[in-house]
Formats: structure tokens, sequence, C-alpha cells
């Protein structure tokens, strides 16, 4: 039996509060910008093609490469699922690589990619309900983290994810594609 005065509520309108509190919590809970309310966030209200999909986040690296004037660029493309089943529906990503020039302090030319980008129409910091890790910048649905390269010979990286609007089956595509002929300077 749940005693009142042993948890330091006076009779039932502390009791009432806690319960209206709770109540609010969870109703506001599923009203999130990750998943909109009334919306499936596993079936989006306007999915988009393969073709969509890729030309979400490749036309932006392709414009971070080509304004910020990355050197020595490489890029590869693939599909994330945004589950943890591995099920649709799935996002394009694309990877780029660059050099960090010579005597540059790398964070500091991180920063100057992301201020260059802002300049050219992108908006600082991740998109409403997202919290990764490192110099985020984002525009039209795409988010792009600038930071260092892992796994790489390369200094840095810009890792650029799309909407999960994609419904199509990538479960076994399992493969990276590369696009470095796609990210030249204009």
């Amino acid at each position: 039996m749940f005693d009142a005065k042993a948890v330091g509520l006076q009779g039932f309108s502390g009791l009432r509060a806690a319960a209206v509190l709770i109540a609010v919590t969870v109703v506001l809970g599923g009203c999130s910008k990750m998943s909109p309310f009334g919306q499936d966030p596993d079936h989006p209200a306007n999915p988009l093609s393969d073709e969509q999909a890729k030309a979400q986040v490749l036309d932006p690296a392709k414009q971070i490469a080509t304004i910020a004037n990355l050197q020595n660029v490489s890029g590869v493309f693939g599909w994330e699922s945004c589950n943890d089943q591995g099920d649709p529906p799935f996002r394009g990503r694309v990877d780029i690589s660059f050099d960090v020039p010579g005597g540059a302090d790398r964070n500091a030319y991180f920063e100057q990619i992301a201020a260059t980008m802002i300049a050219h129409g992108w908006s600082g910091g991740p998109p409403p309900g997202k919290r990764p890790f490192g110099r985020v910048i984002h525009t039209d649905g795409v988010m792009a983290i600038i930071g260092k390269s892992s796994g790489t010979v390369k200094d840095g990286s810009v890792e650029l994810s799309g909407e999960c609007r994609n419904m199509s089956d990538h479960r076994h595509d399992g493969k990276w594609y590369d696009v470095t002929d796609q990210l030249g300077h204009a």
C-alpha cells in the first residue's frame, strides 16, 4: 500500500500532482521532432526513391568539397538503416575524406569549413532532435559532421546523413560505393 506521508506527500493533492506530471510526460514524450505526432517513423509520409536519397546526400557533399575547397578529396556512398533491426526505412550516407593543409590547426580548419558552409546557407549545429558529437552543420534534411578522419591516411572527414525516407530494401547491400569522381571541384 502507498503511504503518502512516508514519502512526504500530504493528502491526495501531492499524489494527484505526481500522477498528472507522469501523464503529461508520457503524452508529450510522443511529440518529439524525431517522431512527429501522428507520423510513423518506420513509414514516412513522403518516401524518397533510391536516386532521390542518394542525391540528397551526394549533392551537399559535392557542395562542401567545392565551396570549402577541400584538398585530395575522396568519398564513398552507402545505405544506413534507421532502426536497430536493419529494416527500412534507410537513409543515404556519404563519407568524405580530405587532407588538412600542412601547418593548419585541425580544429580551427574544421571550424573554418563549417563557417564557410554557414555563409553559403547551411545552418550551424544539428537538426532539431539530433545530438551527434563533433562540429555539425545541416541543410534541407541533411546533417554533416566535420571532424578528424578515422581509419584512413587522410586528416579530415565529413559524414553526411540524409533523412530516413527510403523504403527500398537495402539490408543485403552491405557495401560502400566510391563516389570520388562525383565530388570534383566544379
